[in-house]
């Protein structure tokens, strides 16, 4: 999809994507493990939306509910806003000392998620990040979407114990997962991994697409 934004991709950037449930915060978890065990000091993780910035209460008041009757548009320009902080505050600092970022959620989420009420069209999100975060977007290396059907999805969410998201419906998941899996291979390094094993299955599969990572 080149074009849109002039493109910078930074070879040492990794995006996890995923529906809610896909197990993707598990992956990243043992990643973390893992180069926690290997004493690695050039890595680090993050994710989004944020938990600190200017934007995340007004965002984690829309995904749980409490703010309703705004637009699926309006909730996704706030991500991306959320985004642009990130961006400017954590992720290109840290790629500007070489380190290696891995970041749970990114741009494609805001497309994915974004796309849920079938009113807004996701190239219309991806030019609002021209707009909004302009020369400072940079794009991931790679970005592996942690794919699995929804009822698997449900059912490992129904075993949380946390409150589910606006989110966290089949019908919701169903047009989500769909909305990434079209709209994912538009973007250079987009990935897919099958979800559905055993976390340790998935682990090694992903290990084995982060070889020059590891």
């Amino acid at each position: 999809m080149a074009g849109l934004l002039n493109e910078k991709i930074n070879k040492n950037f990794i995006v996890f994507e995923g529906i809610d449930g896909s197990g993707k915060g598990t992956q990243v978890e043992l990643l973390k493990d893992y180069f926690l065990k290997k004493g690695r000091k050039d890595v680090v993780f993050t994710f989004e939306h944020t938990r600190d910035g200017q934007w995340s209460q007004n965002i984690e008041d829309i995904v749980s509910g409490k703010i309703k009757n705004i637009s699926s548009e309006k909730v996704q320009l706030l991500y991306i806003l959320d985004r642009k902080d990130h961006i400017h505050n954590f992720i290109l600092p840290n790629l500007k000392k070489e380190r290696k970022v891995f970041c749970d959620r990114y741009f494609l989420s805001t497309l994915a998620y974004g796309s849920l009420d079938g009113k807004t069209h996701w190239k219309t999100l991806w030019n609002y990040h021209k707009e909004i975060i302009g020369d400072e977007m940079i794009m991931p290396n790679k970005i592996f979407f942690f794919d699995v059907e929804p009822d698997l999805a449900i059912s490992r969410i129904v075993q949380r114990d946390i409150k589910k998201t606006i989110f966290e419906n089949r019908e919701s998941l169903k047009k989500i997962r769909e909305a990434y899996l079209s709209i994912g291979p538009h973007f250079d390094g987009f990935e897919v991994i099958d979800a559905s094993g055993t976390p340790e299955n998935v682990f090694n599969s992903l290990k084995s697409r982060l070889a020059d990572y590891l």
